[in-house]
């Protein structure tokens, strides 16, 4: 509040944030930052003009990954009509999201919409940014079994591995690219830790000692039907 140049005292300002989390604003980022640069020691310094006093500000940018169904898009849903903002791990209202884009402050920038049932192929081994993302938006985390950590932090695995010279090699496309964190990453690769898809975004992991676990977006199953052969 202060850098978006409020000039209440320390205390009412922790009210106004208070009144404005028990409203449940789930306010953005979207206060004002300085144009800050660096001396030549590396320190920062404002660049900012002034203005009765106080720095000019600039908009600070935010990215949301917004996932709406299509009657709240619409508007022709009965009932309450809920968001998963990806970056910011909750849900909130689709009024909300029309609430952040409306202020007139708010750069909108508005991207293709990704079909996670669509199937993404390539003949290369590169992965295309359209596959990557739309990987990302489906697996949510590195799908082994109980990690938890970010889809987009993580690598982009080929399940079948990809050799352009094998008939039997496996292709890059949706259905043989998923996210693995670079631990997990390195233990497929290195060790007989194995996985496969049963369905786009849903695989299945056989461990070293013969486990077996479900993993999909809503989390890890262990589904070994019996005690592994020692």
């Amino acid at each position: 509040m202060k850098a978006a140049g409020s000039i209440e005292p320390l205390d009412v300002r922790r009210a106004m944030a208070a009144g404005d989390l028990a409203r449940r604003q789930l306010a953005l980022d979207l206060a004002a930052d300085y144009d800050d640069d660096h001396d030549n020691d590396g320190d920062r310094v404002s660049t900012g003009s002034t203005n009765g006093g106080r720095h000019r500000t600039r908009a600070r940018q935010v990215v949301l990954y917004v996932h709406l169904f299509e009657t709240a898009i619409t508007g022709t849903g009965t009932g309450l009509e809920l968001a998963r903002v990806e970056n910011r791990r909750q849900v909130v209202t689709a009024d909300q999201v029309r609430t952040w884009c409306a202020n007139p402050d708010t750069q909108v920038t508005v991207k293709p919409v990704i079909d996670l049932a669509e199937h993404i192929a390539t003949t290369a081994y590169e992965i295309p940014d359209r596959l990557t993302e739309q990987t990302d938006l489906r697996d949510h985390t590195c799908v082994f079994p109980w990690c938890t950590r970010p889809a987009r932090r993580c690598d982009h695995d080929h399940l079948i591995p990809h050799d352009p010279h094998h008939p039997e090699a496996g292709p890059t496309c949706s259905c043989n690219i998923a996210a693995l964190c670079r631990r997990h990453h390195r233990l497929k690769t290195h060790t007989a830790w194995t996985y496969t898809t049963l369905e786009p975004g849903t695989f299945l992991w056989t461990s070293p000692h013969g486990y077996h676990y479900l993993r999909d977006h809503q989390g890890t199953l262990d589904v070994s039907t019996e005690a592994p052969k020692p």
